[in-house]
């Protein structure tokens, strides 16, 4: 792989490249989904390829092949260059892609390799999953699972000197079923994705995704529609990591700065939230899906503190962000596959946890809401508002939780509630998740702790 990628890069640098780089990747995945206990799809695939591009006096291009020879990478080296220099008249800034080099190779270790389970046990574990949700309850009427699990292997290459090899194992597994008594239909959903191996999928966690997704989906079928309103509002640890990720993580993506498109341009050292605020995306963290020790452009990771103690502190790079705003790069470069560029991305998303125990911020709320979980929502980053839906939540009456309820939501301007949040517990979780930006799709994991934000707006009837 190292001749194949010098071959494309000093090839693009002999026609007219001032920086190019190159991401080798080969990579297989399986998806399963079970519905009603019957396979509905079963795929395998298998992608590889190379991604090469090139940078002339601010202009970009890029080109993909899969024809992995020297004469391949040659030509496609060369034609990246080429169309840059074509496309540089119409750069609307000229800078230079500048930053350190690194070379290293981590080969990600795991217990048992998904090619060596056959695709017979991966889905007869899907079915087993969804068995258990249709078993749970009679009330239950209908079931879905779906089955993934991704091994990457990736090269990357650039002219600053950067030559890195890693791995990543992805597996992942979703129980959503629906629950029927009289008119009321609820559903449920749970969904356990941590990278390692097929050992994943034998935790206890993971056994019990259908039962657990059952389970609140039988629960929902008493629930009470929320009342809409200004309340205060305790989060649970998924719908926290939501928020952080949509409403302000997006809002930290440097390519945002010279978009002008985000509610945080010009407010880098200020202050965005109260002194006991948090927040930091990490792709560090051992055994979590965001989690990768280079980024797609070679740039080795660290944690990134985007607030500490309430100022805004740092944001997510790629090479071009960092060289355009001078700053470090933090390698927060992800594209979605060799046939993508990469962009500023999030990894692990979290608020760090603070000091107080949950049932002590339950019984100082008094009347209140605890909201969980995720249906669906939007944000704007350009404006910092958004809007989520939580899957269902709990009153709080006189320090206690009370009735469960559902078809609540949040909404706010991100800044605006973010100097709400005035208790933040101890708990700590991340949720597995898969975020989309600019046409791609990258996996991720969203959290933190149960928080508290006074007097919020909440949507109901």
């Amino acid at each position: 792989m190292e001749e194949l990628a010098r071959a494309a890069v000093e090839s693009a640098l002999n026609a007219g490249a001032e920086f190019a780089d190159i991401r080798i990747e080969d990579s297989t995945s399986t998806m399963i989904e079970i519905v009603d206990g019957v396979t509905k799809r079963s795929l395998a695939s298998h992608f590889k390829g190379a991604g090469v591009r090139a940078f002339v006096e601010g202009a970009w291009a890029f080109a993909q092949t899969t024809e992995l020879t020297p004469s391949g990478m040659r030509e496609t080296g060369a034609s990246a260059a080429r169309l840059a220099s074509v496309t540089k008249k119409r750069a609307s800034e000229k800078f230079r892609i500048d930053g350190p080099s690194f070379r290293g190779r981590v080969h990600y270790r795991v217990m048992t390799h998904f090619a060596d389970i056959p695709i017979e046990d991966r889905v007869a574990f899907a079915k087993f999953i969804d068995d258990q949700a249709r078993d749970f309850d009679r009330r239950i009427v209908t079931t879905r699972t779906v089955y993934s699990d991704l091994w990457m292997t990736v090269f990357v290459a650039n002219s600053l000197g950067t030559e890195v090899y890693f791995e990543n194992a992805l597996p992942r597994v979703s129980s959503i079923p629906t629950a029927k008594d009289g008119t009321s239909r609820q559903g449920g959903h749970k969904t356990l994705g941590l990278r390692g191996g097929f050992e994943v999928m034998r935790t206890p966690e993971a056994q019990h995704v259908g039962e657990e997704a059952a389970q609140l989906a039988v629960e929902l079928l008493s629930s009470k529609v929320a009342k809409g309103g200004i309340s205060d509002v305790i989060m649970d640890p998924v719908l926290n990591g939501v928020m952080v990720h949509e409403a302000f993580g997006h809002a930290c993506e440097a390519d945002n700065w010279p978009a002008h498109a985000t509610v945080l341009e010009d407010r880098v050292g200020t202050q965005v939230g109260p002194e006991t605020l948090c927040l930091s995306d990490d792709p560090t963290l051992p055994g979590r899906r965001g989690s990768f020790e280079y980024d797609w452009e070679g740039t080795k990771t660290r944690k990134r503190h985007l607030v500490m103690n309430g100022v805004l502190t740092e944001l997510l790079h790629s090479l071009e962000t960092s060289s355009r705003l001078g700053m470090e790069p933090n390698g927060a470069a992800r594209a979605q596959s060799f046939m993508s560029v990469p962009i500023p991305r999030m990894s692990n998303t979290f608020m760090e946890p603070g000091d107080w125990d949950v049932d002590e911020l339950i019984q100082d709320t008094k009347s209140g809401m605890i909201l969980c979980d995720f249906n669906y929502g939007y944000t704007d980053p350009s404006k910092g508002q958004f809007m989520f839906q939580a899957s269902h939540g709990y009153l709080i009456e006189n320090g206690e939780r009370g009735q469960i309820i559902r078809d609540v939501s949040l909404a706010g301007q991100i800044l605006e509630v973010l100097a709400k949040v005035d208790a933040v517990a101890k708990d700590f979780h991340l949720d597995a998740g898969s975020c989309g930006k600019n046409g791609q799709t990258v996996p991720d994991m969203s959290g933190g702790p149960h928080a508290r934000i006074r007097q919020v707006p909440v949507g109901g009837v």
